[in-house]
C-alpha cells in the first residue's frame, strides 16, 4: 500500500579487510576472496514524499537541493547525482520529494554515500508500497552507482548498511554469499578505533584502477591483491576463533599490501597515526578501500586490566588526534 511519506535510515561502516577485491572480475582470480567489514552507528537518514509535480532532491548536511521536471535531467547534477541515479534505477521518473542526511563527513572513507543511497531507496520503495529484498535491492545500488562514477563498483558498498553487524562477504564465482560473523559485538566495539587524521582524504586510484591492473598483467598490482587476500582471510578466521591480538598484525599487513597497492592511498597525516598506533601495539590503516580522512585502528584492550587500546588511545590523543566516536550498528536498515 502507498503512503504519503516514509522515513528510512541505514548505518555507515568500517572496511576491515579485502576493500576493492568485491569488484568484479578482479575476486576471481584470487579464489577464497572475502571483504570484511563492519557496520557503525554513524547513520544516513532519507525521507520521501509522495505528490507534488517533477522530482526535488534536497540533502540537509551539504545543504544542496536540486529540482527537475524529470529524474533524468538530475543524473549529471554534481553531488546528488548518486540519488537521481537511484530514483532512475527504481523507475521513478517523477512526483516524488526525497531529503537526505548523512552523519559522516564527505570524503571520511565510511561509506556514507552508500548508506545515503540505501536510505533513499527504501524510503522511496516504502512510500510506493513496494517490498524491500535486500538482495535484490543491492544489485540496483550497486549497478546506479556504478552509473553515476562511471567505472565499476561492488557489494561492500551496501551489506552492512542492510544488514548491520560484522560481515564477510564470500566473492564466489556466480555469487556473493553474506555471511555474518559469529563474533561478539561487543569486543569488535572494544578494540576498533576510529581516528579523524585531520587532513583531506587522499586522492588516490579508483577501484577501476585495481581492475585495470588486474586485467593487464601488472604484477605489482596482483602481487598486492594476493597480499590483500590473504590478510582479509586471516582476519575473518581470527574474528570467528576470537583471536583478537592477532587481528593486529593482519590489519597491518593488510595496510602494507594497500599501499603497494596504491602508492598514493596515503597522506603524512595517515602515515602519522598509523606509526603512532604501531608503536603504542596497534595497527591503522585509513577507511575505504581508496583511502579517507578517518583512520581505523585495531588495538584490543587488555583481559583484566590495561592493554593496547588503552596505550593506543593515549598515545593518539597526546599526538593531537581526535577519536571519532561511533560504536557497532547491529540494526542494519529500517524503515518507518
Amino acid at each position: 500500500m502507498k503512503a504519503d511519506s516514509a522515513e528510512a535510515t541505514a548505518p555507515c561502516r568500517v572496511d576491515l579487510a579485502g576493500g576493492g577485491l568485491d569488484v568484479w572480475p578482479v575476486y576471481l582470480f584470487y579464489p577464497g576472496a572475502v571483504t570484511v567489514n563492519v557496520a557503525v552507528d554513524r547513520r544516513a537518514w532519507c525521507r520521501a514524499e509522495l505528490g507534488g509535480e517533477g522530482v526535488q532532491i534536497e540533502s540537509k548536511d551539504t545543504l544542496l537541493k536540486a529540482s527537475a521536471a524529470r529524474v533524468d535531467e538530475l543524473v549529471a547534477d554534481g553531488a546528488l547525482a548518486l540519488v537521481a541515479h537511484v530514483l532512475r534505477s527504481l523507475e521513478v521518473e517523477s512526483g516524488v520529494r526525497v531529503v537526505t542526511q548523512s552523519r559522516v563527513p564527505e570524503g571520511s572513507g565510511l561509506g556514507g554515500s552508500s548508506a545515503v543511497a540505501v536510505a533513499v531507496a527504501a524510503a522511496v520503495n516504502a512510500v510506493l508500497g513496494r517490498a524491500i529484498d535486500p538482495d535484490r535491492l543491492w544489485p540496483l545500488l550497486r549497478d546506479a552507482q556504478a552509473r553515476c562514477l562511471g567505472r565499476p563498483t561492488g557489494p561492500r558498498d551496501y551489506q552492512p548498511a542492510l544488514r548491520g553487524g560484522t560481515l564477510a562477504l564470500h566473492l564466489e564465482p556466480g555469487q556473493v554469499r553474506v555471511e555474518p560473523l559469529a563474533v561478539d559485538p561487543a569486543r569488535v566495539e572494544e578494540s576498533l578505533l576510529l581516528v579523524d587524521s585531520g587532513a583531506e582524504g587522499p586522492s588516490a586510484p579508483s577501484d577501476w584502477e585495481f581492475v585495470k591492473g588486474q586485467i593487464d598483467g601488472d604484477d605489482r598490482v596482483r602481487g598486492a591483491l594476493e597480499a590483500l587476500a590473504a590478510a582479509a582471510r586471516g582476519i575473518r578466521e581470527a574474528l570467528v576463533e576470537g583471536r583478537f591480538e592477532d587481528v593486529v598484525d593482519l590489519f597491518a599487513e593488510e595496510w602494507e599490501a594497500r599501499k603497494r597497492l596504491a602508492p598514493g592511498v596515503t597522506t603524512p597525516e595517515i602515515d602519522r597515526v598509523a606509526e603512532v598506533a604501531r608503536a603504542a601495539g596497534g595497527a591503522a590503516k585509513p577507511c575505504g578501500a581508496s583511502g579517507g580522512r578517518v583512520v581505523a585502528v585495531w588495538a584490543p584492550p587488555g583481559a583484566r586490566g590495561p592493554g593496547r587500546r588503552e596505550a593506543v588511545q593515549e598515545a593518539l590523543t597526546t599526538a593531537g588526534f581526535r577519536i571519532f566516536p561511533a560504536g557497532v550498528d547491529l540494526r542494519g536498515l529500517e524503515v518507518a
